[in-house]
């Protein structure tokens, strides 16, 4: 089994930590983790029973598999200090947000085989979604390994560089739109007399159980919108007043406007 070092246990490297443990393809010995000045990472070590390492240094030595879970204005900091550390037989992962591969091999050597992944929170419950972008120098056994490694943890799709930051601001940022559309079914479903407790759980598994069955039977959603709407019923006049109050228009520019694209 592969070592696995995290170099930052933020939300994200969190959220990764717990998904790769809670996948049991990872056991916590075979985990290294190291972090700031909060004492984060050596709770978090303790809590769960994997390896805190006291400097970057170590936590490089003792892996194979390298994540920098780290945010992109430290990044540039995090490669210089540890770009001497690196070797042949190591695979650096980089799950920070517009810095791109080229700039990451500004700060190290250009034999070392660097990773783009971009995964998001829900890795932590194992339903995670991963864009990866893989560096000319990566060879297929290493993305092999990198692909285990985030299958374990959900769902991936390997894109082009360019397409890297779109995918993930679909990705990253939607269990935050989905939230908020769960909320909104929820405060529908007390204005109706349901208790808070009773709409929220009515609208969590709505919502994942539409998802699944679209995962699971490889189903357009427009398949499943037609397979719910009756003609004349209830869902389709619903659906009708969505599309009136523009919900389509609202997510559209909700994830160009994370995205940074301009008409």
């Amino acid at each position: 089994m592969k070592n696995i070092g995290i170099i930052g246990v933020g939300h994200l490297g969190s959220a990764l930590l717990q998904g790769l443990l809670k996948s049991k393809q990872t056991q916590p010995a075979n985990i290294f983790i190291s972090g700031g000045s909060s004492g984060k990472a050596q709770k978090l070590a303790a809590q769960l029973h994997c390896n805190f390492c006291t400097n970057n240094k170590e936590l490089i030595e003792k892996s194979d598999v390298i994540i920098l879970a780290v945010i992109p204005r430290i990044l540039p900091t995090i490669l210089d200090e540890i770009a001497k550390d690196f070797t042949e037989n190591k695979i650096i992962i980089s799950v920070a947000a517009s810095f791109s591969l080229a700039q990451i091999y500004e700060h190290i050597p250009q034999h070392i085989s660097v990773i783009r992944a971009i995964p998001n929170i829900p890795s932590e419950v194992c339903q995670g979604m991963t864009a990866i972008s893989v560096a000319a120098q990566v060879t297929d056994e290493q993305l092999t390994t990198v692909k285990q490694l985030f299958l374990a943890i959900g769902q991936i799709a390997i894109v082009e560089e360019k397409k890297l930051e779109i995918s993930s601001t679909v990705a990253g940022c939607s269990p935050a739109y989905v939230a908020l559309f769960i909320e909104a079914l929820a405060d529908a479903g007390v204005i109706g007399g349901l208790s808070r407790d009773e709409a929220y759980l009515l609208s969590k598994q709505a919502v994942l159980g539409a998802a699944s069955v679209l995962l699971e039977q490889n189903m357009l959603p427009a398949e499943l919108k037609d397979r719910v709407s009756s003609p004349g019923g209830t869902t389709i006049r619903g659906v009708a007043a969505l599309e009136k109050n523009g919900l389509r228009n609202a997510v559209i520019e909700a994830v160009k406007a994370s995205a940074k694209i301009t008409d």
